[in-house]
């Protein structure tokens, strides 16, 4: 009897978190969409698709956001994969505006239709926010790790060490909401001058 009452316990436990998760995950869309960062689906959530994986090219859509650009007037054909209309009509304008305000590198391919791993999503939303991030070449730590390593003292995300492993919708709208979060915190603490490199 015992036993039963624990295992439900425990079970009603994991789907309390579970629910807590996802509901985190669609007030960050919500977040995001009120913000114009992405499509507003704050009517049917379920067209948020949380749980699919995000492609390069719209972590490029979502990076443009949490870095305040406009989308460009025209594309460019900066890379060889992605032109006005290949593989959309919406993903260069998104993509070279990051090129030209250097926050990714302009090379051969963008592979836009790739998938993007937690470690590299969240290099590109570091960059993008404007965060003081370098990478420390004389470092025995791996570049996911630092990253990941700066990450969490800043309070964006909580630690992970799973760094290759693919992004998905929901946990990078978290991310970036956090990220603008910890970015206007910062500033209002500068602008108090309550904020140092060990407050956070």
């Amino acid at each position: 009897m015992y036993k039963k009452i624990i295992s439900l316990v425990v079970v009603s436990l994991s789907v309390a978190a579970v629910s807590a998760s996802y509901n985190d995950m669609i007030e960050a869309a919500n977040n995001l969409a009120s913000d114009g960062i992405i499509n507003d689906h704050s009517d049917n959530t379920s067209l948020y698709n949380l749980d699919d994986n995000v492609l390069r090219q719209e972590i490029a859509a979502v990076a443009r956001g949490v870095a305040g650009l406009s989308k460009k007037s025209s594309c460019d054909n900066i890379f060889t994969d992605l032109s006005a209309t290949n593989p959309n009509s919406w993903a260069c304008v998104n993509v070279e505006v990051l090129v030209d305000n250097n926050l990714i590198s302009k090379n051969t391919t963008f592979r836009p239709e790739d998938k993007i791993t937690k470690a590299e999503t969240i290099g590109m939303l570091i960059k993008a926010i404007g965060f003081d991030y370098s990478y420390n070449t004389a470092s025995s730590k791996g570049w996911q790790e630092q990253i990941v390593d700066f990450a969490v003292a800043k309070g964006v995300i909580d630690r992970f060490y799973d760094y290759n492993s693919d992004a998905t919708r929901g946990w990078v709208f978290e991310v970036a909401d956090t990220t603008i979060k910890k970015d206007k915190e910062i500033k209002k603490m500068k602008e108090e001058g309550t904020y140092s490199d060990e407050t956070l």
